[in-house]
């Protein structure tokens, strides 16, 4: 009987070790490490599972795995000349921009060994902010503080970004000293760009260059900075620049009809902790997509004061549910 029961324990403790195991959970953020990191945009490479996150403070762009809680340096400050990070793109031939914002410049790298590719230079005060790639040859970029929109273009290794769209003459009112077109996403045949200062969603036609306000109702997308398309649904990183009354930092998630032309605000995405003047956003691949949102307390750079809280994180969101917001 003894040897039964011991061997009945020995199958069962074996049963156990074989069982399948389930997947970790990836963590619901990442942690950013420096006490001045100010981290900015971030771009994610569904391929390998790393995301890369630049910085407002020097240039230092660190890249981060889904899996893993801390991001680690990738290239370090001042490195081919970064001072300063804004947002981040991949590529779908794996091209790494990195825009420069104040430095009015856009760097191209190969994210395999960290080589850079190109420097581009945009208008002279400017701020080259955000980056839409459509393949890998061609991307546009904003400039926050110029009324113009770029355009990227790749001719086997010889790169060019030359002044595309004039802002102003294609009807955006503009309001200089502030931050106006900030994110830009392409979605199928068209490109969207959201006005931080006055909250307006613009779809704009690259091929004939007709620019066309979105309709979103009653519902304006002031601070809207980064942002990112999933099935119809746009989601766009709302921060803390500009002061609202009743305000409060979020990722709105935004239902577009078909043509891009009208939608509305369906609902506004947080962690329970709040977020920290949310600036780029990045969603990620796989059954189970998320969004990560770059709490880059940027409100606090601009202003010269000291982070509001360390550490510096990217927050993991889960999307919500289709249908849960109609």
């Amino acid at each position: 009987m003894r040897l039964l029961a011991s061997t009945v324990a020995v199958l069962a403790a074996g049963a156990l070790t074989l069982a399948p195991q389930s997947p970790q959970a990836p963590p619901e953020r990442y942690v950013v490490p420096g006490d001045r990191a100010f981290p900015t945009g971030v771009a994610h490479d569904p391929s390998s599972g790393h995301f890369y996150v630049g910085s407002a403070e020097d240039g230092t762009i660190q890249r981060g795995h889904l899996d893993e809680p801390r991001t680690e340096v990738w290239s370090p400050d001042g490195t081919d000349g970064r001072s300063f990070t804004s947002a981040l793109a991949l590529d779908g031939a794996g091209h790494l921009y990195v825009n420069g914002g104040p430095t009015s410049t856009l760097r191209v790298y190969d994210p395999d060994d960290a080589t850079l590719l190109a420097t581009l230079k945009g208008k002279p005060g400017g701020f080259v902010n955000d980056v839409a790639p459509v393949s890998g040859k061609v991307a546009y970029v904003t400039d926050s503080f110029k009324p113009v929109i770029y355009r990227v273009a790749r001719s086997g290794d010889r790169w060019t970004m030359r002044p595309w769209l004039d802002v102003r003459a294609a009807g955006i009112d503009w309001v200089d000293g502030e931050h106006n077109l900030n994110g830009i996403i392409s979605v199928g045949r068209h490109l969207l760009a959201v006005q931080s200062n006055t909250g307006q969603l613009w779809r704009i036609d690259p091929a004939s260059r007709e620019v066309v306000e979105v309709d979103l109702g009653d519902e304006l997308l002031r601070n809207g900075d980064g942002l990112a398309w999933r099935d119809g649904r746009l989601y766009v990183a709302q921060g803390n620049l500009f002061d609202a009354a009743g305000a409060e930092a979020r990722v709105a998630v935004v239902a577009l009809d078909a043509d891009l032309a009208s939608g509305r605000v369906v609902d506004g995405l947080t962690p329970p902790e709040g977020l920290q003047h949310p600036s780029a956003i990045a969603l990620t691949g796989g059954e189970e997509p998320r969004l990560l949102v770059v709490n880059s307390q940027f409100d606090r750079w601009s202003a010269g004061l000291p982070p509001r809280t360390l550490p510096f994180t990217i927050a993991s969101l889960r999307l919500p549910e289709e249908g849960a917001d109609d």
